[in-house]
């Protein structure tokens, strides 16, 4: 009888430690930005980076200084938008160049659009103000 109580109160454990887990998985909740992207990180900024193939400079200057960003400070999604494959998400948001960054809130709502090349100081200031 003992040993019977004894494994229903491992077992009782073992779930409440598994459903724990489990919630804290999902309340990174994902929100879904204009042009139906979704993002899993709602509680962060994010930055939408527009390029083609054809670009010099998206290979060699804007796609760098992101992925530096990224690894520096993180704290933001980045997804990257082929302006020419996705060219419902150009028109959208009137880019009208690659590269081109368009930044959004957490709360999905857009701070920030550049057409051309943004420079990490101006990355780093509408990242921050997006974070407010």
């Amino acid at each position: 009888m003992l040993e019977r109580i004894f494994v229903l109160i491992i077992f009782f454990i073992l779930v409440i430690i598994f459903h724990k887990r489990f919630r804290s998985g999902r309340s990174k909740k994902s929100i879904r930005l204009p042009g139906n992207i979704s993002v899993k990180n709602s509680s962060l900024p994010t930055v939408l980076y527009f390029w083609t193939d054809s670009c010099v400079q998206c290979r060699t200057s804007q796609k760098p200084v992101l992925k530096n960003l990224e690894k520096e400070i993180g704290g933001f999604n980045l997804v990257d938008v082929n302006a020419i494959e996705e060219n419902n998400l150009t028109s959208l948001f009137n880019i009208k160049t690659v590269p081109s960054t368009v930044i959004f809130s957490n709360d999905g709502k857009s701070r920030f659009i550049n057409n051309g090349f943004a420079d990490k100081e101006e990355l780093l200031k509408q990242l921050e103000e997006a974070k407010n």
